[in-house]
Formats: structure tokens, C-alpha cells, sequence
């Protein structure tokens, strides 16, 4: 298979400054994400460091053997790739960071959230900065910059007329919902994503899913019921963007509920899965919903697991609307850490069945966003805004409706129709 090009990430820069104050930084998320090619691609004559991968056996031996005497005989600048593989070398990392504290010393990677892996028992807390490598996002293919500054705007414009106003440029008459189709399935894993040949996609997709089943899931636990995991993984395709209920899925696939529980935090710790947690607001009279909702870290993978091999396919499931709130859920949660300001994500239900896919929190302010698959919008969409700013009172800044059409359109004061490539497409 050809290697894709390189596809500059959004995440360099903070990379880059995270490098420039602290002793180390960390890259963590799903294999054959990039990991390992925006750390190649951080070295510089500035910061001339030595790659060095312990998925190389010589490397991961020595590593396994002797941890400290691997750091003192390696020294920095330095990038260890998948150090989750020796987790002892974050403690002989911390020794060397104390005696020589100078910053862009270590870059480690990992397949793991090394933050919560149970074998590691040194984080480097106070010396070490993580960030979070997703598979790309829509405006790094597009080779544009990232949405963040027009997600920061939700919460700076007053009002839905503002809105249009700053971003009518963005605006694409012609925006083709055939490719974006196309783009949800073939997802942001850089090898799938960068190919146009479906065959090839599909096989790609295949080798995947058997590697890190043989390999990523036997090293990081012990899995006793291996085929009941692969099907956990292929259900979780076809239930993302629902609300998780934990005690249904153990029934459906046969195992204890602990063991479903060990298994979905396997999904999660390895970046397979993620969960979006309700939004809880101090309003005793209004019963809200409080189970997670499960997404897929990538659509083409999900749709791959899910054996919807085209559009047609999903439409024939029914699953349209499911998959593009998957897409427009892992386009926020990458955009949102490049934001201006810390920005929460959550989604919003109520058991009187008002709900919100969205919604997005910065101080004491919100935005709700509703996805909806449809190049028109109707008055549907806004019931659930409307009661979300009922109960948020004066913390409600805006209401947004994404679509797929070309229409910008305020539908209230402060709840605004955006095509789908103005709020997450990037800015030229």
C-alpha cells in the first residue's frame, strides 16, 4: 500500500509550546492514528530530538530490562514511541526530569490513555502535558485552519444575526452532501481516509480490527471471551450516538455485567469508544437523563464494523442521522481543545423527551447544537432548543441547528440554521 501523504495536524502547535515550558510532552490516542508522524515531523534544527520506537523488539528489551539505565543512555531530546508497551520508563523518566528539569527534554506516545492505564503507575503529574491525537478532522484534510475560532464566536456574537454576519464568507452555495457523505465513511484514520479506493479502504479496515484485537487488547488485559469483545465492538458500531444502557447490552451479547463494564473501559482506554456525558442543571422540578451516550472515535471504522460499505447502505439501515451526529460529535471534540478558552462538551435529555445533541459550556455560558442530516430545516429541530433555553435561563448564549444544506438562516433572536461546512469545514 502507497504511504499517504502527510497531512499537517492541528494538535502541532500546542505540541510545539507544550515543549517550550515543560520537560515533557505526551501524545496519546488510537493506533495508526499519526501519532508517530506528527512526533517525526516536530523535529527541528530547534529541537534536534532522536526518535526511538519500542515497537522495535531490540529497543523494548532494553527498555523492559533495565529502564533507568535506557533513559541515562538516551538522553534528550528525545521521542519514545508507544511507551505504553514499558510503562517503568515513566518512572525513570520522572528521575531524570527531577535531576535535569529542562523543558522539550521527552515527546512520548502512546495507544493507551497512559492516564488511566492501570500498569501505569507514574503519570508525571506536574512535569508532563498530554495531548489527545484524534483521527483527522475534516479542516486538516481540507488543508484549512482549525473551526475553533468559529465555535469561539457562539459564545462572543449576540445573536443569531451577528453569527451570519462574521461568517457569511464561509458560505459554500454549492457544498456537495454527496462528499460529505463520502467523508464520513471513509472516517480520519490517515490510511483509510487518504485513499480512494474503497477496496482498499475495506481491507485496511479489516487489518485493523484483527491487529488490535491480536495485539493492542492481549497486550494491555487479559480478555477471556475474545470473540464476545470483537462482538462488543461491532455492536458499539451500530449503537453510536445512543444512549448507553449498560445492563441491555450485557443481555445482548451474553456476558456479566462486570465484565461488559471491563470491556467498554478497554474500548475507551484504547481510544475505540468515548462517552459523552448528560448535562445537569440545579432545576429540582425537571428530571433529566443520566445514562452516558456512546460514540465510535471514528466513522469509518464504525460504518466498517457496521457493514455499510456506501451510503445507500446507510440509508437502507436507517442510520443516517446516527452516523453524521457520530461525525459532527468527533469533529467538536476535536476542535474544542484548540478553542480560546476551555470548553466543555456534553448532551442534554429530559425525560419528558426534550433533548439536545449538544451542548457546549464555557464559564457560565452555554451552546446548544443540534445535528441534523437534511439540507432544510424544520421547526421540529428547535423543540429541544427551546426547552433547553427555557431551563438555562440567561446562560443560554445561543442555539445552533447544523445541517447539510447552503442556507445560513436565523430561525430566532439567538438560535441560528449553519451549514455544516461553515461551523466545522475550517477557515481557508
Amino acid at each position: 500500500m502507497t504511504p499517504p501523504r502527510f497531512v499537517p495536524r492541528h494538535l502541532s502547535g500546542p505540541i510545539l509550546r507544550t515543549l517550550r515550558h515543560f520537560p515533557v510532552a505526551g501524545i496519546t490516542g488510537a493506533r495508526q492514528v499519526g501519532k508517530s508522524t506528527l512526533a517525526q515531523s516536530l523535529i527541528s534544527d530547534e529541537w534536534p530530538a532522536v526518535y526511538m520506537t519500542l515497537d522495535d523488539r531490540a529497543a523494548l528489551t532494553a527498555a523492559l530490562q533495565d529502564p533507568e539505565g535506557f533513559i541515562e543512555g538516551n538522553p534528550p531530546p528525545l521521542i519514545l514511541d508507544e511507551v505504553q508497551r514499558a510503562p517503568a520508563l515513566l518512572l525513570a523518566l520522572k528521575g531524570a526530569v527531577d535531576r535535569h528539569r529542562r523543558p522539550g527534554s521527552y515527546l512520548v506516545t502512546g495507544s493507551a490513555n497512559l492516564l488511566t492505564l492501570k500498569r501505569v503507575s507514574e503519570t508525571l503529574a506536574g512535569r508532563a502535558v498530554y495531548h489527545e491525537l484524534l483521527p483527522l478532522s475534516w479542516s486538516e484534510l481540507a488543508g484549512r485552519q482549525s473551526p475553533a475560532a468559529v465555535i469561539d464566536s457562539l459564545f462572543e456574537v449576540r445573536g443569531a444575526r451577528e453569527f451570519i454576519t462574521r461568517w457569511t464568507d464561509l458560505v459554500e452555495p454549492q457544498a456537495s452532501r454527496q462528499e460529505l457523505a463520502a467523508r464520513i465513511l471513509a472516517g480520519g484514520y490517515p490510511d483509510a481516509a487518504l485513499t480512494g479506493d474503497p477496496w482498499v479502504r475495506r481491507q485496511w479496515f479489516e487489518g485493523y480490527r484483527q491487529t488490535y484485537l491480536t495485539r493492542d487488547v492481549r497486550d494491555l488485559a487479559a480478555v477471556e471471551h475474545m470473540p464476545a469483545f470483537d462482538r462488543l465492538l461491532v455492536t458499539t458500531a451500530l449503537r453510536t450516538g445512543q444512549i448507553l444502557n449498560q445492563s441491555e447490552l450485557a443481555r445482548d451479547l451474553g456476558v456479566p455485567y462486570s465484565t461488559l463494564r471491563r470491556y467498554l473501559s478497554l474500548l475507551e482506554l484504547t481510544y475505540q469508544v468515548w462517552f459523552l456525558r448528560p448535562y445537569h442543571m440545579n432545576n429540582p422540578g425537571l428530571r433529566l437523563v443520566k445514562s452516558p451516550k456512546l460514540y465510535h472515535m471514528d466513522t469509518g471504522l464504525a460504518a466498517y464494523l457496521a457493514a455499510m460499505d456506501d451510503w445507500a447502505a446507510v440509508e437502507r439501515q436507517g442510520r443516517q442521522g446516527q452516523l453524521f451526529e457520530t461525525w459532527v460529535a468527533g469533529e467538536l471534540k476535536k476542535a474544542l481543545p484548540l478553542c480560546a478558552r476551555a470548553t466543555s462538551l456534553w448532551f442534554w435529555a429530559s425525560h419528558q423527551g426534550r433533548e439536545v445533541d449538544f451542548v457546549l459550556e464555557r464559564g457560565a455560558d452555554m451552546v446548544g447544537i443540534e445535528a441534523k442530516w437534511g439540507a432544510e430545516v424544520d421547526r421540529a429541530a428547535l423543540r429541544g432548543l427551546t426547552a433547553l433555553k427555557a431551563a438555562a435561563g440567561r446562560r443560554f448564549r445561543m442555539g445552533v441547528v447544523v445541517h447539510t444544506g447552503p442556507t445560513m438562516v436565523a430561525l430566532a433572536e439567538d438560535i441560528v440554521a449553519v451549514p455544516v461546512h461553515v461551523l466545522l469545514g475550517g477557515i481557508p
